[in-house]
């Protein structure tokens, strides 16, 4: 959903940039518009229905097994990518947004319109969560996960997925949206008073830039959390960060109602970055277990995986931003070799950066959860008298092996037994694939084969430093080349093309 709601505010901002001859329908065809709304809202209501309907009945015939619940989970991304493309159709292809262009009486105030345009994504997404809560909450009735005393109402259930499934990305998205609006109703502005035609992007970067630096306050306000009451496990994580020298600004106690069965780290510095830990993971999981998890995040921040990400996000917009350049040099001259049209090469960058992030960042976001349960499963690592044997790094109940690739039998099978309580807890099959995080049966396996073989640990450590080396590696020269080629070439091929369109 998190990605559903980055692709909604990537249709209002593909619409703002986009010439109208390239919308698929004429801005003045009002029935247009209002034929995709009504078409909008039916298709996602009558198929939201239908498909909850059929997972009810699924779960009724099959009871205790976890067909409905897989039957459910990829009814509704089903639903959910026909929501979004109905969104993006009516965005991209009527006049909707026309109707609400506040930002030609002055950029502060389109803001305003945009939240009217997104309000049919809104809208389908509050629809879809209406239809599925039925199913949902008789799961969660045959589920371990309630907390003592939730009443879990269709309010509850909204709220939980508004603030945790919407508000979560729509309110950074808002900020960096509410600036694009800025620097595009001031960008001759901003090019007078900076001497450079790339002044707009570089102050929207900025603000960007910004956003996700404090997005770790707002977001501990937007779902509900406190800081977590001194006790036992506040003291045992403490010491644990002591251990690590992880650096925070708070552990929060994250209150979900029950639902959520998760831990979070958000922040890339210390003074604004927090680890929370829901109610339920707190309530359904042993002190050693918690403190499992917890290392689990910590690992994200140890190996610096959030820069890492962000490297790797610079990255993608490089060799989009590089693709796109290169097919507009090409169809552009008094006899191009391509003869593509701005739609053509835009829906090229789309392919590429869809491409790019599908298999690179899974595979990178895979490589860090992994890389990410090696540390946690370090950090409860059992002393030499109460470790399971055998164990490379206590061969015997005296023994300690001070080697920081090694992993701990016991730490292992520790850090196996909360994977495997996280999946129980949310009912997830121990074999489900995940996009970002893989399989928990294999990632069990993964810390099983690691704890045996101290030369398999080896050579993953080694080959994620390759890859990190990698990515900044290639970020540096791909940034430098296109800051070369800004520099050198009076305006890039791609402006072109787009100013000779408009």
């Amino acid at each position: 959903m998190h990605l559903l709601t980055i692709l909604a505010f990537a249709c209002l901002l593909w619409r703002a940039e986009t010439p109208p001859e390239f919308w698929l329908i004429p801005p003045d065809n009002a029935f247009g518009t209002s034929g995709a709304a009504v078409g909008l809202v039916g298709v996602i209501g009558l198929s939201a229905a239908a498909a909850t309907w059929k997972a009810r009945c699924n779960l009724r015939a099959v009871p205790g097994s976890f067909g409905p619940h897989s039957f459910h989970h990829r009814a509704m991304t089903g639903l959910r990518v026909l929501l979004i493309a109905g969104f993006a159709t009516l965005v991209m292809g009527t006049a909707w947004p026309d109707w609400f262009a506040f930002g030609k009486r002055s950029p502060w105030l389109q803001i305003f319109g945009d939240l009217i345009v997104l309000s049919p994504f809104v809208l389908g997404s509050v629809s879809l969560w209406v239809a599925a809560f039925p199913f949902e909450r008789d799961l969660r009735s045959q589920g371990e996960a309630r907390a003592p005393g939730d009443d879990w109402s269709l309010w509850t259930y909204l709220d939980f997925h508004l603030r945790h499934q919407l508000l979560v990305v729509a309110v950074p998205m808002l900020l960096i949206l509410f600036a694009a609006n800025l620097t595009r109703g001031f960008d001759k502005q901003l090019i007078m008073w900076s001497g450079s035609v790339f002044a707009p992007e570089v102050a929207l970067g900025g603000a960007a830039a910004l956003v996700f630096v404090v997005s770790p306050v707002l977001l501990c306000r937007i779902w509900r959390t406190e800081t977590l009451a001194s006790g036992p496990v506040r003291d045992r994580l403490e010491t644990l960060c002591g251990r690590i020298n992880l650096r925070c600004r708070d552990i929060l106690f994250w209150k979900s109602g029950g639902v959520m069965i998760n831990a979070a780290v958000m922040g890339i510095f210390a003074p604004v970055r927090y680890v929370l830990l829901s109610d339920a993971l707190l309530s359904g999981m042993t002190p050693g277990q918690v403190e499992a998890v917890f290392g689990h995040e910590a690992g994200h921040i140890r190996h610096r995986h959030i820069p890492h990400f962000l490297v790797f996000a610079f990255l993608g917009w490089v060799v989009v931003v590089s693709v796109m350049e290169g097919l507009a040099r090409a169809s552009l001259g008094p006899d191009p070799w391509l003869r593509l049209s701005l739609p053509m090469i835009e829906g090229a960058g789309l392919l590429v950066t869809g491409v790019f992030w599908g298999l690179g960042f899974g595979w990178v976001s895979r490589s860090f959860e992994r890389q990410a349960d090696l540390f946690g499963a370090r950090c409860v690592a059992a002393s030499a008298e109460d470790c399971h044997k055998p164990c490379s790094i206590h061969p015997d109940s005296g023994t300690t092996t001070n080697d920081p690739w090694r992993v701990c039998s016991a730490g292992a099978l520790l850090f196996a037994s909360a994977l495997e309580r996280v999946a129980e807890l949310n009912g997830i099959p121990r074999d489900e694939r995940s996009w970002r995080h893989g399989s928990i049966g294999h990632r069990v396996r993964f810390l099983v084969k690691a704890a045996d073989d101290p030369g398999c640990v080896v050579r993953f450590e080694q080959s994620m430093v390759r890859v990190k080396r990698l990515i900044w590696a290639a970020a540096a020269i791909g940034g430098s080349a296109v800051a070369w080629y800004w520099l050198m070439v009076p305006q890039p091929a791609i402006l072109v093309l787009q100013s000779g369109s408009q």
